[in-house]
């Protein structure tokens, strides 16, 4: 019996194994692992655990313990046979089932990991889907009020024909009026002298508003007009109380409403840089800027 525990204890210090070592490694009692070696196989539990200790203590010191028992069978205590295999199994199967733990874990937890990320791209999905309604939602309010602004100048072009027609009527009035009174040659010429003593005086200026006074002209000589150049502007006109607004295209231009007296003229420019402001054909200088869009609003008052 001493072969066995000599080979066994040889085979130990090869591997630079102490007693303490190898019974951290095999679960075995230190006092076991030492009568193993001296052959002291009395003072083991049993016949059965002989054998199943020298053949664990022969695997963990790299032999076969299967091979040493068999070498030395008629030096091992005698033991129930299916026992032996059954125990030496069980041994065997715990050592698997701890190497397969870990496996045996994220086994069981894959159901549950897949119906977490299965929940988590729906989430995602109803996410993507509100947004994009959002967007939609939001281009059609742009898309309705571009429309909009675009049917407010298509009314304010009527607005300007219509002072047009009201415009060529009293011309034609007017010359009518001159060929039928020959007699009273001096009123072009008062005419002319009204165009001449038109004057513009500004009252008042801020960084985004300016006030002027207008002397020397006639209600229906008080026609302003509004013309975009190199952009668009959202701009408006508020004569007696009637506003024409909208958005002025590059290259278009939006005219005031008619009004009867006409006593003040309050205009809003949305992009300053772009817009020019002409009174009875001649531009009025306001604040504007070259680089940035500004609103600014100008209010003419006259005499």
């Amino acid at each position: 019996m001493n072969e066995i525990g000599d080979k066994l204890k040889e085979a130990r210090k090869a591997k630079g194994y102490s007693l303490d070592d190898l019974q951290q490694k095999t679960k075995i009692q230190k006092r076991y692992l030492i009568a193993v070696e001296e052959g002291n196989l009395d003072i083991l539990p049993g016949s059965f655990y002989a054998r199943a200790f020298i053949k664990q203590y022969a695997d963990s010191v790299g032999l076969n313990g299967e091979d040493l028992i068999n070498e030395h069978m008629d030096a091992l205590p005698e033991t129930n046979n299916e026992n032996y295999k059954q125990n030496v199994q069980n041994t065997q199967t715990r050592k698997k089932t701890k190497s397969s733990g870990f496996l045996a874990t994220i086994k069981d937890s894959f159901p549950t990991i897949l119906i977490v990320l299965l929940v988590i791209a729906i989430v995602f999905a109803i996410y993507l889907a509100v947004t994009a309604g959002d967007n939609d939602q939001l281009d059609s309010f742009i898309n309705e009020d571009e429309s909009s602004d675009v049917i407010e100048v298509a009314d304010n072009d009527e607005v300007s024909n219509e002072l047009d027609e009201e415009t060529s009527n009293e011309e034609i009035t007017n010359k009518s009026t001159e060929s039928g009174e020959t007699e009273d040659k001096e009123e072009p010429a008062e005419e002319t002298n009204d165009k001449q003593d038109q004057t513009l005086t500004e009252v008042s200026s801020t960084e985004t508003s300016t006030t002027y006074s207008v002397s020397g002209l006639k209600p229906s000589e008080r026609a302003v007009v509004l013309k975009a150049n190199g952009g668009n502007s959202w701009s408006s006109i508020t004569i007696d109380g009637e506003t024409a607004q909208g958005t002025i295209k590059d290259g278009e231009s939006l005219s005031g409403p008619t009004g009867d007296s006409n006593s003040k003229i309050n205009i809003v420019v949305g992009n300053a840089s772009v817009t020019t402001i002409e009174l009875n054909g001649q531009e009025v200088p306001y604040n504007t800027s070259e680089t940035e869009a500004v609103r600014q609003e100008v209010i003419i008052e006259f005499e």
